[in-house]
Protein backbone atom coordinates (compact mmCIF):
# COMPACT_ATOMS: atom_id res chain seq x y z
CA UNK A 1 0.00 0.00 0.00
CA UNK A 2 2.77 2.16 0.08
CA UNK A 3 3.19 2.62 -3.65
CA UNK A 4 -0.79 3.69 -3.75
CA UNK A 5 0.27 6.32 -0.95
CA UNK A 6 3.11 7.71 -2.92
CA UNK A 7 0.78 8.28 -6.35
CA UNK A 8 -1.72 10.10 -3.98
CA UNK A 9 0.87 12.14 -2.23
CA UNK A 10 1.71 12.70 -5.98
CA UNK A 11 -1.64 13.54 -7.14
CA UNK A 12 -2.03 15.90 -4.13
CA UNK A 13 0.48 18.48 -5.38
CA UNK A 14 -0.62 21.72 -7.45
CA UNK A 15 1.73 24.58 -8.28
CA UNK A 16 -0.81 27.14 -7.28
CA UNK A 17 -2.19 27.04 -3.98
CA UNK A 18 -5.98 27.62 -4.22
CA UNK A 19 -8.81 28.85 -1.50
CA UNK A 20 -11.33 25.58 -1.78
CA UNK A 21 -14.28 28.14 -3.37
CA UNK A 22 -12.41 28.75 -6.29
CA UNK A 23 -10.43 25.24 -6.52
CA UNK A 24 -14.55 23.78 -6.44
CA UNK A 25 -15.17 26.74 -8.87
CA UNK A 26 -12.35 25.56 -11.23
CA UNK A 27 -12.99 22.24 -11.34
CA UNK A 28 -16.76 22.24 -12.14
CA UNK A 29 -15.92 24.77 -14.99
CA UNK A 30 -12.94 22.32 -16.36
CA UNK A 31 -15.19 19.15 -15.98
CA UNK A 32 -18.33 20.98 -17.78
CA UNK A 33 -15.86 21.41 -20.12
CA UNK A 34 -14.33 18.02 -20.55
CA UNK A 35 -17.53 16.65 -21.32
CA UNK A 36 -18.64 19.62 -23.29
CA UNK A 37 -15.75 19.99 -25.70
CA UNK A 38 -16.83 17.02 -27.81
CA UNK A 39 -20.10 19.08 -28.13
CA UNK A 40 -18.64 22.16 -29.35
CA UNK A 41 -16.32 21.11 -31.28
CA UNK A 42 -17.17 17.31 -32.65
CA UNK A 43 -14.22 17.50 -35.26
CA UNK A 44 -11.77 16.54 -36.16
CA UNK A 45 -10.43 14.97 -33.64
CA UNK A 46 -6.53 16.81 -34.23
CA UNK A 47 -8.69 20.10 -32.64
CA UNK A 48 -10.74 18.43 -29.78
CA UNK A 49 -8.18 16.68 -28.61
CA UNK A 50 -5.68 19.31 -28.00
CA UNK A 51 -8.40 21.37 -25.88
CA UNK A 52 -9.20 18.49 -23.64
CA UNK A 53 -5.64 17.56 -23.60
CA UNK A 54 -4.65 21.08 -23.01
CA UNK A 55 -7.62 20.49 -19.64
CA UNK A 56 -6.00 18.12 -18.67
CA UNK A 57 -2.29 19.63 -18.28
CA UNK A 58 -3.86 22.52 -16.90
CA UNK A 59 -5.65 20.41 -14.23
CA UNK A 60 -2.76 18.87 -13.53
CA UNK A 61 -1.21 21.86 -12.30
CA UNK A 62 -4.32 23.27 -10.56
CA UNK A 63 -6.54 20.20 -9.09
CA UNK A 64 -5.41 17.85 -6.45
CA UNK A 65 -6.33 14.44 -5.66
CA UNK A 66 -9.25 12.87 -6.86
CA UNK A 67 -10.71 15.56 -7.57
CA UNK A 68 -9.00 15.10 -11.30
CA UNK A 69 -11.51 12.48 -11.55
CA UNK A 70 -13.77 13.90 -13.89
CA UNK A 71 -11.63 15.84 -15.74
CA UNK A 72 -9.56 12.84 -16.74
CA UNK A 73 -12.90 10.80 -17.15
CA UNK A 74 -15.53 13.03 -19.11
CA UNK A 75 -14.15 13.82 -21.99
CA UNK A 76 -14.45 10.03 -23.34
CA UNK A 77 -17.87 9.81 -22.36
CA UNK A 78 -18.81 13.01 -24.03
CA UNK A 79 -17.40 11.76 -27.42
CA UNK A 80 -19.14 8.58 -26.75
CA UNK A 81 -22.43 10.41 -26.51
CA UNK A 82 -21.75 12.72 -28.90
CA UNK A 83 -20.67 10.06 -31.47
CA UNK A 84 -19.28 12.86 -33.71
CA UNK A 85 -15.51 12.33 -33.31
CA UNK A 86 -14.90 9.09 -34.50
CA UNK A 87 -17.96 8.66 -36.62
CA UNK A 88 -19.60 5.20 -37.25
CA UNK A 89 -16.72 4.00 -35.72
CA UNK A 90 -17.57 5.60 -32.48
CA UNK A 91 -19.07 2.13 -31.60
CA UNK A 92 -15.25 0.99 -31.00
CA UNK A 93 -14.76 3.52 -28.64
CA UNK A 94 -17.27 1.67 -26.02
CA UNK A 95 -13.94 -0.68 -25.98
CA UNK A 96 -11.59 1.64 -25.99
CA UNK A 97 -12.50 3.90 -23.08
CA UNK A 98 -10.97 2.16 -20.13
CA UNK A 99 -7.74 2.83 -21.90
CA UNK A 100 -8.39 6.28 -22.51
CA UNK A 101 -8.58 6.89 -19.22
CA UNK A 102 -5.91 5.20 -18.18
CA UNK A 103 -3.87 6.95 -20.88
CA UNK A 104 -5.58 10.67 -19.22
CA UNK A 105 -4.39 9.34 -15.94
CA UNK A 106 -1.20 8.26 -16.51
CA UNK A 107 -0.56 11.70 -18.14
CA UNK A 108 -2.16 13.72 -15.86
CA UNK A 109 -0.25 11.61 -12.99
CA UNK A 110 3.12 11.87 -15.47
CA UNK A 111 3.00 15.47 -15.51
CA UNK A 112 2.88 15.98 -11.10
CA UNK A 113 5.20 13.29 -10.80
CA UNK A 114 7.88 14.75 -13.52
CA UNK A 115 7.43 18.18 -12.78
CA UNK A 116 6.85 18.31 -8.83
CA UNK A 117 8.27 15.14 -7.85
CA UNK A 118 11.45 14.80 -9.85
CA UNK A 119 11.86 18.72 -11.15
CA UNK A 120 12.04 18.00 -14.77
CA UNK A 121 10.89 21.36 -16.51
CA UNK A 122 7.81 21.74 -17.83
CA UNK A 123 8.40 20.79 -21.04
CA UNK A 124 10.26 17.48 -20.91
CA UNK A 125 7.59 16.30 -18.20
CA UNK A 126 4.78 17.27 -20.79
CA UNK A 127 6.77 15.43 -23.30
CA UNK A 128 7.36 12.71 -21.57
CA UNK A 129 3.89 12.32 -19.77
CA UNK A 130 2.41 12.84 -23.89
CA UNK A 131 4.66 9.31 -24.75
CA UNK A 132 3.57 7.69 -21.95
CA UNK A 133 -0.10 8.30 -22.50
CA UNK A 134 -0.41 7.40 -26.53
CA UNK A 135 1.36 3.90 -25.65
CA UNK A 136 -1.08 3.41 -23.01
CA UNK A 137 -3.85 3.85 -25.12
CA UNK A 138 -2.10 2.16 -28.12
CA UNK A 139 -0.64 -1.09 -27.53
CA UNK A 140 -4.43 -1.87 -25.78
CA UNK A 141 -5.86 -0.81 -29.18
CA UNK A 142 -3.44 -2.42 -31.18
CA UNK A 143 -3.97 -5.97 -29.23
CA UNK A 144 -7.49 -5.08 -29.67
CA UNK A 145 -6.64 -4.80 -33.45
CA UNK A 146 -4.59 -7.98 -33.60
CA UNK A 147 -7.65 -9.83 -32.17
CA UNK A 148 -10.38 -8.77 -34.38
CA UNK A 149 -11.80 -6.44 -31.61
CA UNK A 150 -11.21 -3.66 -33.89
CA UNK A 151 -10.91 -2.36 -37.24
CA UNK A 152 -7.40 -1.10 -38.59
CA UNK A 153 -8.72 2.34 -38.88
CA UNK A 154 -8.55 3.04 -34.77
CA UNK A 155 -5.10 2.72 -35.28
CA UNK A 156 -3.90 6.35 -35.98
CA UNK A 157 -6.43 7.70 -33.81
CA UNK A 158 -5.25 5.46 -30.68
CA UNK A 159 -1.47 5.90 -31.58
CA UNK A 160 -0.01 8.83 -33.19
CA UNK A 161 -2.81 11.11 -32.81
CA UNK A 162 -3.11 10.91 -29.39
CA UNK A 163 0.93 11.76 -29.08
CA UNK A 164 -0.06 14.77 -31.20
CA UNK A 165 -3.16 15.83 -29.11
CA UNK A 166 -1.32 15.47 -25.82
CA UNK A 167 1.92 17.47 -27.20
CA UNK A 168 -0.47 20.00 -28.87
CA UNK A 169 -1.98 19.93 -25.19
CA UNK A 170 0.72 20.57 -23.69
CA UNK A 171 1.97 23.05 -25.56
CA UNK A 172 -1.25 25.12 -25.62
CA UNK A 173 -1.27 25.01 -21.55
CA UNK A 174 2.73 26.33 -22.16
CA UNK A 175 2.40 28.69 -23.77
CA UNK A 176 -1.05 30.36 -21.80
CA UNK A 177 1.16 29.53 -18.68
CA UNK A 178 3.91 31.55 -20.09
CA UNK A 179 1.57 34.41 -20.96
CA UNK A 180 0.36 34.29 -17.75
CA UNK A 181 3.58 34.75 -16.18
CA UNK A 182 4.44 37.73 -18.37
CA UNK A 183 1.38 39.45 -17.77
CA UNK A 184 1.76 39.31 -13.93
CA UNK A 185 5.39 39.86 -14.09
Amino acid sequence: MKGMENVYATLEKTQYELDSRREMLELAALSFLAFAIPFLFPGPQLLTGIIVDSFLVFAAFRVRGAKLLPVILLPSIGALANGFVFGPLTIFLIYLIPFIWVGNFLFVYGIKQLAFEKGMGFWSAGAVSALVKSAAIFIPAYLLYAGGVLPEAMLLPMGVMQFATASGGVAIAGIGKEMILKRRG
